[in-house]
């Protein structure tokens, strides 16, 4: 769907995504940063100069750093330059137990792109 858009020369003021778990275990972690990246990478070039791109993730083995860092490699990848703007938690209809590092598996970065 994204390159699809991008072939189309599609281009919005705002990119939200969203995809599944695509590292839903410390086996996958590898793969699933590769596909964030990849995600960031296609949605880059969707995005208008000055508009914003929210990425998020729901996969509790990508810790932030390490989604953040693949997000903002996705974006110098599709040729973009971004400044990162807000880093997003879930709300208190999950709450994170400190015990418990994995419920902290909610996560979103906004960026603006030039």
């Amino acid at each position: 769907m994204l390159a699809a858009l991008a072939a189309e020369g599609a281009q919005f003021d705002v990119v939200i995504c969203d995809p599944p778990a695509f590292a839903p275990s410390k086996q996958a972690l590898e793969a699933g940063l590769r596909a964030y990246e990849r995600v960031a990478k296609l949605a880059a070039p969707l995005v208008k100069p000055g508009g914003y791109l929210g990425l998020c993730s729901c996969s509790h083995a990508a810790d932030l750093t390490l989604f953040r860092n693949a997000s903002a490699r996705g974006i110098g990848r599709g040729g973009r330059r971004g400044q990162l703007l807000h880093t997003g938690y879930a709300g208190v209809d999950h709450p994170q137990m400190p015990q418990l590092a994995e419920s902290g598996y909610l996560k979103a970065v906004f960026f603006r792109l030039d």
